[in-house]
Formats: structure tokens, sequence, C-alpha cells
């Protein structure tokens, strides 16, 4: 259908006109670092729509257009395409395509609630400069039966209402409204951004790309009812890793199914063409006008979670204060003093290393764009070569590229499936009160349990920690990953679905570059490694304490039965070599099935 017409007269704001494209997920995605507009009224892009909004800059990244749709074309229009004339054909002259009219801009913010590199939020602020004196403004909804359904724990989303009260402050600095929506369910969520977006008169909608499939499916119905809204464009940035998905295929065009080539490519792409690090400066702010013109949201307070009640929020702002400037702190002080020891203190139980940083990096409060450029900077701009703690830190995010990867490319993984199909056919325990003992950190197995322990404590645990409790549950308890996947989910104060999901296949020998079926981790060994004096275990399990640094590790065999039974401590659940090959003998027999 070709687009309305526009009334004579009306304002461009001095813009040359152009028409609204429609974005395309799987379409390939250009390196230029520009947004790009999307509309229902039109069908084919206009090659400059993105760089007119943002000239001076490369806040996000294009993403592809899917092809025009089948139209019936009259014979005049045939043989002009042929250069052949048609007889009693009218001289017609060509149509001016319709203006870009730029109103108020809207930016709604996700999983992105920082003002310093977020491509997104640029991008509104470049385009609002467009307009004759007209506003950005914010957006945020609050949908926690979304977040339920996506197992979300509540220190996270405590954590998120915190730092969207501190972000609320930074806006309110730059006249910037925040319109705060609350959704009665996940549904909800697409009549709410409709709404803000007529509420305010905005002409542009802009927000980071999600690539989880739930999400995915929300933002195209939001962007559906948007583009039904007259004069309304919609902008979507690739802003959540450092290089586009669509940019990392591999020589075939296919998706990465293996880490190695996955991580040297992307490390080649950084090296090499340094606008993926290029960060995006903060917006401008509004003209002082708008704080007369939307009193109502610069006087209304921030939300709170209704989980905020059962938590000690004292000590969560203690362990986690909110904010970018004390998600900056945290990152300097790790580059500073910790970053080039990091691949040697990564597996400590004791140092906590980038795990202060990863709930900023997680809940978007840090990019990931900010981290790798402190990195390099910290290595003589160099990503491949260097220090070797640089290069860990560094690859510690490839990681949690190449799962957000898997999880876009093979979606299978977002709905209860194992990446590798086969072995779904394993034959899981069903025994619940081994899982509840495992949860709340009873399994007689010490280092398991002060994991467990702190997990269920503060939203949080060491790396090799992390590996040791999945591990434990997945071939000693023979319990189904999915099971411990959930429960972490629901406990994480850094809980990524991605990065998560990849984590536990891998430890369960289901994923994509998962560990040998045949590998596991004998947890008495692992504390004696790894906590070798016991501290880490006395801290979470203080009924150890009156124990030696030898028999601190497995109470059960370095003391008597009398001694053992005054310390009100439980004895091991299962046996870990009978358990090994209880776990090593069922996956055999799946892949003999198969």
């Amino acid at each position: 259908m070709p687009p309305k017409k526009r009334p004579a007269g009306e304002d461009t704001n001095g813009e040359e006109p152009k028409k609204r494209v429609a974005i395309s997920t799987a379409s390939k995605t250009a390196s230029s670092g520009t947004a790009a507009s999307t509309s229902s009224a039109a069908a084919k892009p206009a090659a400059k729509s993105a760089a007119t909004a943002t000239a001076t800059s490369k806040p996000g990244t294009v993403r592809g257009t899917p092809k025009p749709g089948i139209r019936k074309v009259s014979a005049a229009a045939l043989a002009n395409r042929a250069k052949l004339p048609v007889a009693g054909a009218p001289s017609v002259k060509k149509e001016a395509p319709p203006p870009v009219i730029t109103k108020n801009t809207l930016m709604w913010f996700r999983n992105d609630l920082r003002l310093q590199d977020n491509k997104a939020l640029h991008a509104a602020s470049q385009r609002v400069k467009l307009g004759d004196k007209k506003c950005l403004i914010a957006l945020y909804v609050v949908s926690e039966a979304e977040w339920a359904g996506h197992d979300e724990a509540p220190v996270k989303i405590d954590f998120w209402m915190r730092n969207l009260a501190t972000l609320k402050r930074s806006l309110d600095n730059l006249n910037i409204p925040l319109i705060v929506k609350r959704a009665p369910s996940g549904l909800d969520v697409v009549r709410l951004v409709e709404s803000a977006a007529k509420d305010v008169d905005a002409s542009h909608v802009f927000w980071n790309a999600e690539y989880l499939v739930d999400e995915k499916k929300r933002d195209k119905a939001v962007r559906k009812a948007l583009l039904q809204l007259p004069g309304v464009y919609v902008e979507e940035c690739d802003d959540q890793g450092v290089v586009p998905p669509e940019e990392m295929k591999n020589k075939t065009g296919e998706a990465y199914t293996s880490f190695p080539p996955f991580n040297n490519t992307w490390c080649t792409l950084v090296e090499t063409d340094r606008h993926y690090l290029e960060l995006a400066p903060v917006p401008e702010a509004n003209p002082l006008e708008a704080r007369q013109l939307y009193a109502e949201y610069f006087n209304a307070d921030a939300p709170s979670s209704s989980h905020s009640k059962s938590l000690n929020r004292d000590e969560m702002e203690q362990l986690y204060p909110a904010g970018e400037e004390a998600a900056h702190e945290r990152l300097d002080t790790f580059v500073r003093e910790k970053l080039k020891s990091y691949h040697i203190t990564r597996d400590s139980v004791l140092d906590e290393g980038s795990l202060s940083l990863i709930p900023y990096l997680s809940s978007g409060i840090l990019s990931a764009r900010q981290c790798v450029a402190a990195a390099r900077s910290a290595n003589n701009n160099k990503i491949i070569i260097g220090n070797e703690g640089v290069k860990a830190f560094i690859k510690d995010i490839v990681w949690r590229e190449f799962y957000r990867h898997i999880a876009l490319f093979f979606p299978k993984v977002c709905k209860y499936h194992s990446f590798k199909h086969i072995t779904e056919n394993i034959r899981w325990s069903h025994d619940d009160r081994k899982f509840q003992m495992w949860c709340q950190g009873k399994t007689g197995y010490p280092l398991i349990d002060a994991g467990m322990r702190q997990l269920n404590a503060t939203g949080s645990m060491p790396n090799r920690v992390r590996t040791l409790v999945a591990c434990f549950l997945i071939k000693d308890l023979l319990m189904n990953w999915q099971k411990g996947e959930k429960f972490f989910m629901q406990k994480l104060i850094d809980g990524d679905f991605a990065f998560n999901n990849g984590s536990w296949q891998w430890c369960a020998s289901t994923g994509v570059e998962s560990q040998p079926y045949f590998r596991s981790f004998n947890p008495v060994q692992q504390s004696q490694k790894y906590d070798p004096n016991g501290d880490y275990i006395r801290h979470w399990v203080p009924e150890l304490n009156p124990l030696s640094d030898k028999q601190i590790h497995d109470p059960y065999h370095a003391l008597s039965a009398k001694e053992f039974g005054k310390l009100a401590y439980p004895k091991p659940i299962v046996d870990h070599v009978e358990a090994k090959r209880k776990f090593v003998d069922e996956y055999k027999r799946m892949l003999m099935q198969n």
C-alpha cells in the first residue's frame, strides 16, 4: 500500500523526505553502526533513513529489512522498467515520498538501565534534535508476572528497581522524564508501550534488541502495534554485546556451534575494527520547558518491587550498590587491582575477582563494550596478545556472547530442550529429598554446602563453586540439569538465561561444546585444592569451625562416628565414586540406544 500523503505545508523539520522501513532480525546486519527506522507503511528501505538521524556517530547497528510484498504493477510501470513507450500514456510528474516528521522521541528501557554507552538512548537523543523544541522521554514497564514466568530472582528484581530509581535521578538532571507503567501480565506490555507513545505524541520509539524467544515475540508485537499508528517509527539497536549476532557467522554463513572458532572470529573483528568498542555518549538534555510539560512524571516516585520486603535491603545495598557510578567504581577497581592476575584468581573461592562486576553487566548497568574497552586499554590496546589476565577476562565475556549466539540461532534451548537432542533420553533421578538437600546446602560435602548457602543468602557464589555444585547435582545425584538451571535463575542476582543455560548444559554434557560425559569433579579433592585452609567453608558452614584444615574437607571420613555425631552436620547423601559410575553407565546406555 503506498504511503499516505502529508497535508500540504506540514513541518518536515528541515529533513529530506524518506520512507519508513521494516526490521528483520533474520537479515544480514550491516557494520556501519547506525540504527534503522521501521514502518508498516513502506515496502522498500531508504538507504539514508538511519544515517540522517545519527549523522555524527554510530549509536546502533542497522538491522536488515524483509523483502517487499507482492503487489500489482501496471502496464505503464512495466513499460517504464523496460524503457518502452506506452501509447496514450500521459506524462506524469513523479511524486516525492512523504516527509518524516520528528515529534517527541520515546526511549523504552529494558535490560539497559544506563545513560553511558547506550546505543538506543544515544540514537533517540540524536533523533530528537531534528525536531523543533521536541523532547526525549524515557519509558520503563514493570512486568512482574512476565519476570516470574522467566524465573527472575527476587534479589535481581530488587536490584533492577534500585537501579531504576538511580536512573530516574540521572535522567532528571537532564530534564528527561521517566514514565513507569505496570503490566498486570506480559500481554499488557504491548498495550502499555503503545499508549505511552500516544500519550507523549512520539513520532519515534527506540529500544535495544533482545534475542531470546519470548522477548523477540514481545518486541515483534510491540513493533506491529506501534507501526499501526500514523507517523510513528520504530528503531531497534544491537547493544547487548560487543559484536552484533548477525555478524558472527562462519565461512559458510552459518551460526557457530564451537567456541574456539567463534572466539577467534570475535577477537579478530574487535582487534582490527575499532568501531566495535566505540562508546556512545550520554544523551543531551531536554529544554527546561520539559519539566513543566511532563511535571507528573518528574514528580512521580520511583517504583519498588513487591519482593523488596522479603529481602535484607541494607545487606543487598552494601553488597550490590545501585547505579552507574557504583558500577564504574567497581570496574575501575577491578582493572587497577585484579585484572592482570585474573587468569590466576578466577577460580579462587575467596577472591571475588570479576564477580563484583557481573550483576552490573548482566542487568545492563555496564555494557560489555565498556568492560572490554577498559581491559583493552590496560593491555596496550590489544585484544589477542598481551597480559594473560586481560585475555582471560575478555574470554569470559566472549563466552557470554557465544551462549547468547546459541540461544538466538538455536532457539530450542529456550524451550526446555537440550542442545544435543539425544541426551533428552537420559533417565534422570526424581529423588526430591536429595534435590532439596542440595538446594539447602545439606549434602554432607562441605564445599558444595558452602556454595549453596552463599547462593541462598546473597544471590551469588564464586565461579569455580558454581561449576562444582552444578556438576554435583547432575553427575553425583543424577538429577536433570534443568532443575538446577531453574533454581539458579530463581536465586542469582546475575542470572542471565543464555549464559546460565549454556553453563548448565556444559556441566551436563548435553550442550554445545560441553565437557565429556565421563568427566566429573571429586568434591573433596576440589575442596582441598581451592579452599586448602577451609576459610570459605568456615564462613558459610560455621558448624564445621572446630575442625582442622585437614578434617574440614571430609568430616564424615576424617572423624570417628562419635565425633561426627556432635557436629550437627549431615553425612554425605551419596558416595561420589559410586555416583559417578551410575552416571557414566546411564549416559552410555543412552548413547547405545540412539
